[in-house]
């Protein structure tokens, strides 16, 4: 017995130890996936086995032979420490997660742990993310003529009409996988929290090769845009999600709405846009650069090349980019959630790096980066506390990105009543129309919200000076502007309202930029003649 148990400790401190510092090479790089994920979602469990693998020795008889004794006492000590410091650091992701969404140019408050409808302790110490039978799941509804092509939506009897919809699109290296497998943890606190949830299957490499999968989720978004209202969705609030492979393909989605290329003909949809993208350790890099891949983008390209895109690279380097999220980042980028784990021995943590480095360059609206201490790939399969913390900051992110809805009708006459000036020079204002007599064409973003989000004004002049450093980092030249009650208005209710005229930019980069401020409309001004 003393040796069967030595044997079994020592598996777990080589399981643990794997966890903590995957290996790279050989048998050890082999191993870090299947064996580092089990030990670094699974450490609480492999205290609890310890403990009862040393309650039977006991029971059985402590070894003769002192070595073996002195052995077994080290290799306990040894899992018991590995395993604290991996149910330390599962608990410390949600620091981490506070930290990441204070981001400087959209601080979100994210949901705390008490708050959870699905992360008390002992759905954490079971793991498995089962849901509560008055869940209301429609099982495998027709998106299309494939037999694949199926989703399901979830909701609850009491989720309110036009609630914002989460749309997840599962992984499995664009070749396996089903939508009941994975985000299961994710999508049942966003349906408690009155969200409706899609989840779909699409055509599966090599069968069927690229680009099957991205035609499928767009389709799906399709349907999810002409038909969830039947569900009582939003078809304006709606944000696309995925791990690994899904969110190779969520950030594709996201970032190709004006491009009609994978779009079905028979979908009569006009408005192909999300409100945002979260990204669990996705693909977001397709062409295996090695300075973002450190070693695994050998790996993917023979993957593509062989069972998914089923093309050499060479010769279709252009066709590679083209499906790589990375190199179709844009100005007009939706906002974007980027989770990963700093163990991930599948995605390495440098493509989520260079992407967000990347989107902050190009993109107006904000991204989030959350990355996780000695965490691997898939870690959200598991009803984990990581895996709860994580799902509070989705909530915090997608909840931002739906709100606010809809403008009234009064708020629309207000902003239509507002008299618009701009500093053309330095102490000379000017009404905006003349003002682009001299500046050319502009558009005027603001960050204050009078009407539908009032700030103090210390709260205003900081988001002020967050969105002028903002616009620098992009290189935009800009004018100080403000908006005011029209002298021709008898209502005189408009405050002051702060903001910079856009020289020079395009219409999509000011919508963008408006919409990472929470507004509900930016003006557009031309020279009065």
């Amino acid at each position: 017995m003393a040796y069967f148990v030595a044997l079994v400790s020592a598996w777990l401190v080589l399981s643990g130890a794997t966890a903590l510092r995957p290996g790279r090479r050989g048998i050890f790089a082999a191993l870090a996936y299947p064996v580092g994920w089990a030990a670094g979602e699974l450490a609480f469990q492999a205290l609890v086995f310890e403990g009862l693998l040393l309650g039977l020795l006991w029971w059985w008889g402590w070894p003769k032979t002192h070595w073996l004794l002195d052995l077994v006492v080290a290799l306990v000590v040894v899992v018991a420490l590995e395993n604290l410091a991996l149910v330390a650091v599962s608990f410390y992701a949600r620091v981490i997660v506070r930290r990441a969404m204070a981001d400087p140019l959209r601080p979100l408050e994210v949901p705390r742990a008490k708050d959870d409808h699905f992360g008390s302790w002992w759905r954490t110490a079971l793991q498995v993310p089962f849901h509560p039978r008055y869940m209301q799941i429609h099982h495998n509804v027709a998106y299309g003529p494939e037999p694949r092509h199926r989703l399901d939506v979830w909701r609850n009897s009491t989720t309110p009409k036009g609630a914002p919809v989460i749309f997840y699109i599962h992984g499995g290296a664009w070749t396996f996988g089903d939508k009941r497998d994975q985000g299961r943890p994710m999508l049942h606190e966003f349906v408690e929290r009155g969200w409706v949830a899609v989840s779909c299957n699409y055509r599966l490499a090599p069968r069927h090769p690229w680009p099957a999968q991205i035609e499928d989720v767009t389709r799906t978004l399709g349907w999810v845009k002409k038909y969830i209202a039947n569900y009582g969705g939003d078809p304006e609030r709606v944000v696309v999600a995925g791990g690994s492979a899904g969110g190779h393909l969520a950030s594709l989605l996201a970032l190709s709405a004006e491009d009609a290329t994978w779009r079905p003909r028979d979908f009569n949809v006009e408005d192909w846009s999300v409100r945002g993208c979260m990204s669990f350790y996705g693909v977001l890099e397709m062409t295996g650069d090695e300075t973002h891949w450190y070693g695994l983008g050998r790996g993917l390209r023979k993957l593509l090349e062989r069972h998914v895109v089923q093309r050499p690279y060479e010769g279709n380097e252009a066709l590679y980019e083209e499906i790589s999220p990375l190199h179709r980042l844009h100005e007009a980028a939706p906002a974007f959630l980027v989770v990963q784990g700093m163990n991930d021995t599948l995605v390495d943590v440098h493509v989520a790096r260079g992407f967000v480095e990347r989107f902050a360059e190009v993109a107006s609206s904000p991204v989030y980066y959350v990355e996780l201490r000695c965490t691997q790939h898939a870690f959200d399969v598991s009803a984990s506390a990581r895996t709860s913390a994580t799902t509070r900051a989705a909530v915090a992110f997608a909840q931002s990105v739906v709100t606010p809805a809809k403008m009234s009708a009064a708020l629309e006459a207000k902003y239509q009543a507002a008299a618009l000036s701009v500093e053309v020079a330095p102490g000379r204002w000017v009404e905006a129309a003349i003002g682009a007599e001299e500046l050319g064409d502009f558009f005027v973003v603001t960050s204050d919200n009078p009407f539908s989000e009032p700030r103090s004004d210390e709260q205003n002049v900081a988001r002020r000076a967050v969105l002028r450093e903002r616009l620098a980092t992009l290189g935009v030249e800009v004018r100080p502007s403000v908006a005011s009650s029209s002298s021709s208005s008898s209502s005189g209710e408009w405050p002051e309202e702060h903001g910079y005229a856009l020289v020079g930019v395009s219409n999509a980069r000011a919508r963008a930029l408006a919409r990472a401020f929470d507004q509900f409309a930016y003006y557009e001004v031309t020279p009065s003649g």
